[in-house]
């Protein structure tokens, strides 16, 4: 008996998360079509990881999920959009770079260094709005910190990868989650992991002090 309680228990916290990633996903779409899709997609992707941030710190759900959606996604719009748009701009460059250097150049150790650098970008915006979220920083800053976590973090920068990779997975063998909320799950072990590197950056900080 005991033991159908708890599976009922459990596939209750199941069916409720993934109600509540459906919310989720709905009001992201609905925000960066708001926005004309480039000014929104950073701005509501960072709300989204807002919320499971607030979820990890036990904060819980707001009682009312579309206002408070609103109100998160407004304040991060113009930060948010300027560290996307940095970023995206930085990663497009890089991009140009490794094609001319293959197209044009073809020297293999430039276009090794090239595809380093485009890497690491990549593995840089898994913390740049995380880090965004959690500190209040100038611009250019966010950056620096990102740099440092994805250095001083790799065991969670790998785990943020085989996360991505296993949600890719799973929504190849179950495309009904791709309704219910492929956005948050794709964010989930992103904000998770990111949130216990940036923790264990502060726990660091605090131990040499």
């Amino acid at each position: 008996m005991k033991q159908s309680n708890g599976l009922y228990h459990v596939s209750y916290q199941v069916g409720e998360w993934l109600l509540h990633c459906l919310k989720l996903q709905f009001l992201w779409f609905y925000w960066v079509f708001r926005y004309g899709i480039f000014l929104g997609i950073f701005p509501a992707t960072a709300t989204i990881i807002q919320a499971f941030f607030n979820s990890f710190q036990k904060k819980g759900r707001p009682a009312a999920l579309k206002p408070w959606f609103r109100t998160v996604v407004k304040k991060n719009f113009r930060r948010a959009n300027q560290l996307g748009a940095m970023q995206a701009g930085l990663l497009l460059f890089l991009w140009l770079e490794l094609r001319i250097s293959s197209t044009f150049i073809q020297n293999s150790l430039i276009h090794f260094f090239l595809l380093l650098l485009f890497i690491s970008a990549l593995l840089i915006s898994l913390y740049l709005l995380p880090v965004y979220l959690r500190y209040d920083l100038p611009l250019l800053h966010y950056f620096k910190q990102a740099v440092i976590l994805m250095v001083i973090s790799i065991p969670q920068t790998i785990a943020m990868i085989l996360g991505i990779l296993v949600t890719t997975i799973i929504l190849t063998f179950l495309p009904i989650l791709l309704v219910i909320g492929f956005v948050p799950l794709f964010l989930f072990p992103n904000s998770w992991f990111s949130f216990q590197a940036i923790q264990r950056s502060e726990s660091l900080l605090i131990k040499e002090t």
